[in-house]
């Protein structure tokens, strides 16, 4: 195998993973909000623990028998299909690992997380159980922002300088937090989470904001470009959710939208050129 043509291959097959991520994370968030629950009507005190309990409903496009089958089979599908994907990769990238370091660390800890996810998923089948809720949901977002990190990797192009990367992963870690937060105060009541979200959403914002506006300084225009954008528009989302008694469709549209800023914030973090252009 030539060397164009292994990194023809690479290429591909990391964009197919990210599609792929795209498809495992947005499926795994519909079947969440799919699950009945109380309308919240006046957000974030509808989430309140001495607030009586609500009527629980479950929604009528998201929690249709139909659409679930299909959507929990896509899901099923897709991360079989990442599994066998990242084992690929590695196949490729292990003859040539000394001097593609950058891609195998990541290809490493994408299969670790693979099958880490595959044996929450065996072990705890159908489970609501908070810790089950935040592995699934934190695991989903670091391999969708590692895929993405990895495509940037396969085509090489400028990394950042030294006083970004001291903010991008500060701002992934708050993104993936606000969204953890989101996620908790929407499967059960209570006092703090809902309060935390906002906050720290507030704060990943700020930080968003920043490092989108410096990559753009350091000639990073489309991924600067991208992440201003995808806080705008999760301010939005976020308002839209809360004032439409947290319909799920908005706040499946606003769970998307915090794994594309994680996944753009830790792809900003890059501060070297790709590793795997053909010597």
């Amino acid at each position: 195998m030539t060397d164009d043509f292994h990194h023809l291959m690479l290429r591909r097959l990391a964009w197919a993973c990210l599609v792929l991520m795209l498809a495992v994370t947005s499926a795994s968030a519909w079947l969440r909000l799919a699950q009945p629950r109380p309308a919240c009507i006046d957000w974030p005190g509808c989430r309140a623990a001495d607030r009586p309990a609500a009527t629980a409903v479950a929604p009528t496009l998201l929690g249709a028998p139909r659409v679930l089958s299909v959507v929990r089979g896509t899901h099923r599908v897709a991360a079989t299909a990442v599994l066998l994907l990242v084992l690929a990769m590695g196949a490729l990238t292990w003859p040539r690992s000394r001097r593609q370091p950058a891609a195998g660390r990541l290809l490493l800890a994408l299969l670790v997380l693979a099958l880490g996810l595959s044996a929450l998923g065996i072990v705890t089948p159908g489970s609501r159980a908070v810790g089950v809720l935040l592995g699934n949901l934190i695991g989903g977002l670091l391999m969708l922002a590692l895929s993405w990190r990895l495509v940037l990797q396969v085509h090489g192009g400028p990394g950042g300088g030294a006083s970004l990367a001291r903010w991008t992963l500060p701002g992934a870690a708050l993104w993936a937090a606000q969204a953890a937060l989101g996620a908790v105060s929407g499967s059960g009541p209570s006092d703090v989470a809902p309060v935390a979200h906002l906050s720290l959403a507030l704060l990943a914002a700020a930080c968003a904001l920043g490092v989108g506006w410096g990559a753009r300084m350091q000639g990073r225009r489309a991924e600067g470009t991208a992440l201003l954008w995808v806080t705008g528009l999760q301010f939005a989302l976020g308002a839209t959710a809360a004032g439409s008694a947290a319909a799920p469709a908005w706040v499946l549209a606003h769970n998307i939208g915090a794994a594309l800023g994680v996944a753009l914030l830790l792809g900003l973090a890059r501060r070297r050129p790709g590793a795997l252009s053909p010597p």
